[in-house]
C-alpha cells in the first residue's frame, strides 16, 4: 500500500492533516473554486469539471509530467490497483473501529524474525504470531484493550506491511494500549520499530506509517506521557512526516526528535543498544 499523501507532498501537492479526502484547486484547467477531489486511501481522484478520473499514479504523471520510471523512483515499486469509480459512495468514517478476530497460529513465530534480534520474550509481550507466508502477524489494538486489526509484517517484498481490508490505520496507535506512566515516549513508523524501541527499554507507539493522522494526535494526548520524541524513518517522506508531526504535537505537549545515525533508515536497522542510548540522549527538543 502506498502513503500517497507523503507522495503528493514531495511533489508539491498539500495535503490536509488526517484528511484521507480533500479538495483542492484542479491543476489541469483555470480553476477558481476547489474542483477537484483525491481521496489519499483510495488512491484516486476526480476532477468535476471534467478534466479527467483515475489512480494517483495518473495524477501524478500528468501534474509532474514525468515518465513512468521516474514515478517509480518517487513512489517505490509498490503495485497500485484502484477503481475509478470508488468516488460514487463517499460515508463519514467513525472514530470507532470494529473489533476483530486474529485469524492467525500465535504458537509460532516466522523464524526469520530472530535474525533482526527479537527475543521470544518481546515477540509473546506483543502476542505476535505467523501467517500461512511465513509472515510475522502482530495484532492491534486501541486505547481500551479492544482487537481492531493486525499487521503482517513481511520478510521480503513490496509492501512490507499488510493491514485488514478497510482498516483505518489513521485512527488508531500501535502499541499505545501498552503504555503507562512513562517520562519518555517514542513515537515511529513500523510496528517493528515500536516493538525494537520497547525491546530496548523505550516505550513506543508506531503511527503505522509517516504522516500522522488528527485522530492519532488527540489519541497521543490520552497516553500518561512526559514527552514525545518523534524517531520517523530517514528518507524524504519520513522527513516531511517528522515536521508535520513536529507542528502538529508541538502546541499540545513537550516534542523532540530523535536523528538516525548516518546510513540507517529506520531505529529497527541500529542493533547496538549502547547507539540508541546515545541518539535517544542526543535527540532535539522543538
Amino acid at each position: 500500500m502506498i502513503d500517497w499523501s507523503a507522495v503528493l507532498e514531495a511533489s508539491g501537492v498539500s495535503v490536509p492533516l488526517g484528511e484521507e479526502q480533500f479538495t483542492l484547486l484542479c491543476p489541469f484547467h483555470a480553476d477558481s473554486h476547489n474542483s477537484c477531489s483525491i481521496n489519499t486511501r483510495k488512491g484516486v481522484w476526480i476532477c468535476f469539471r471534467g478534466c479527467g478520473q483515475g489512480s494517483l499514479k495518473g495524477f501524478l504523471l500528468r501534474y509532474l509530467d514525468i515518465s513512468e520510471k521516474e514515478l517509480a523512483k518517487l513512489i517505490g515499486d509498490n503495485e497500485v490497483t484502484v477503481n475509478i469509480n470508488l468516488f460514487d459512495d463517499f460515508v463519514p468514517v467513525s472514530d470507532t473501529l470494529p473489533e476483530v478476530e486474529f485469524p492467525y497460529n500465535q504458537s509460532y513465530v516466522p523464524s526469520w524474525i530472530f535474525d533482526r534480534g527479537f527475543t521470544k520474550r518481546t515477540l509473546k509481550h506483543w502476542n505476535a504470531g505467523i501467517t500461512a507466508e511465513n509472515g510475522l502477524a502482530i495484532p492491534i489494538y486501541d486505547l481500551q484493550q479492544r482487537m481492531v486489526g493486525w499487521a503482517v509484517r513481511r520478510e521480503q517484498g513490496f509492501p512490507k506491511y499488510l493491514y485488514p481490508n478497510e482498516f483505518k490505520k489513521s485512527k488508531v496507535l500501535f502499541g499505545g494500549h501498552l503504555i503507562k506512566d512513562c517520562p519518555l515516549l517514542c513515537v515511529v513508523e513500523g510496528p517493528l520499530d515500536a516493538m525494537w524501541f520497547t525491546q530496548l527499554g523505550y516505550p513506543a507507539v508506531s503511527i503505522l506509517g509517516m504522516s500522522i493522522s488528527k485522530k492519532q494526535v488527540e489519541l497521543l494526548q490520552e497516553l500518561p506521557v512526559g514527552e514525545i520524541a518523534l524517531c520517523l524513518d530517514s528518507d524524504e517522506a519520513g522527513q516531511i512526516g517528522m515536521e508535520r508531526a513536529l507542528t502538529s504535537l508541538g502546541q499540545y505537549i513537550k516534542v523532540s526528535h530523535i536523528e538516525l545515525p548516518s546510513g540507517y533508515k529506520d531505529i529497527q536497522e541500529v542493533r547496538q543498544k549502547d547507539v540508541v542510548t546515545q541518539i535517544v540522549e542526543d535527540r532535539s527538543f522543538w
